[in-house]
């Protein structure tokens, strides 16, 4: 595992790009934690720039300015990244955009709601699967009354074998 910086190549006109579920900027986003396969199609995507150290702009600022919210973004083994946390901010948006129905601002707390979410699920509703046999987002979603993305139900699924 190791920790890259990664942006959009600054010749390219894409003010946002995805690449192995995780979004780009032109701002620099740091990932720790990288398995090889995931560094490696990172490395080879012609829209990326991608280092192994700390790019020099970023020397000056904060420890953590590559993400202004100061989370780190970690990569799973499947490529995909942990649970983005939910900053306080973040929370009190959705809350309200959502009725004022509690999403979690921790990270373990959310996963653990999505985790509980998906175990009420019925495995014979195959509208509620992907084809892959993973839960669909929008019905985890349904039942804990937030947004979930497919990176955390990656995360939540990923050390219980529920998929």
């Amino acid at each position: 595992m190791k920790e890259l910086y990664v942006r959009i190549q600054q010749k390219q006109g894409a003010a946002r790009f995805f690449r192995c579920g995780i979004e780009f900027t032109k701002a620099w986003k740091r990932l720790e934690a990288v398995d090889a396969a995931t560094a490696a199609r990172l490395e080879a995507e012609q829209m990326l720039e991608v280092s192994e150290t700390k790019p020099a702009e970023l020397e000056t600022h904060a420890p953590n300015e590559a993400d202004p919210s100061g989370a780190s973004t970690v990569a799973t083994d499947s490529g995909t990244p942990a649970a983005a946390p939910t900053t306080g901010e973040t929370a009190a948006k959705l809350n309200e955009a959502l009725g004022g129905q509690a999403v979690p601002e921790d990270p373990a707390v959310r996963l653990e709601a999505i985790r509980a979410a998906i175990g009420q699920l019925s495995k014979e509703d195959a509208a509620l699967w992907t084809a892959g046999g993973k839960p669909k987002t929008e019905a985890i979603a349904a039942v804990t009354g937030w947004p979930v993305t497919a990176a955390e139900r990656d995360a939540a699924t990923a050390d219980v074998g529920a998929q």
